[in-house]
């Protein structure tokens, strides 16, 4: 009995002097294969209908299917109930997914009022890539919007 006493004694004894086990670093997470970069939004001075958006986009490699939409909302400091809003998409294959860098100036058309210069409006730009890791990619602002 005394055997198994100083038995079990120096086991833990020697058991509390091991190095410590440590887990493995965790991998860093994969990095976003699509990023947008929104740039300047600026209203066409001949046609106050239209406000062009400027987008950088990086994205992968992928056979399936993506776009880039630009949205654009602004509301009218004197008038709440009158709100300029739009979105262009472009076709998917006007859409270069090669892991570099592109620039992209989309037009979009307000579907109710004329856009109005020095306001405040919310741009949204988004590039879907289907076949990718994240699936899609976004950048939004709050921009007051100029005239070219």
């Amino acid at each position: 009995m005394q055997r198994w006493i100083i038995v079990t004694a120096l086991t833990t004894a020697l058991v509390g002097l091991a190095p410590v086990a440590r887990a493995a670093p965790a991998a860093d997470p994969d990095p976003a294969t699509t990023v947008v970069t929104l740039g300047e939004a600026r209203i066409d001075p001949k046609v106050p209908g239209r406000v062009r958006v400027d987008v950088s986009y990086v994205c992968s490699v992928a056979d399936d299917a993506r776009s880039l939409t630009v949205s654009v909302e602004q509301k009218d400091p004197e008038d709440a109930a009158s709100i300029a809003f739009g979105s262009s998409r472009t076709a998917e294959a006007d859409i270069v997914c090669d892991g570099t860098q592109q620039q992209r100036q989309l037009t979009v058309q307000s579907k109710t009022v004329n856009w109005i210069p020095g306001a405040d409006a919310v741009v949204i730009a988004t590039v879907s890539n289907i076949g990718a890791t994240p699936s899609a990619a976004a950048d939004s602002r709050r921009v007051a919007l100029a005239t070219e």
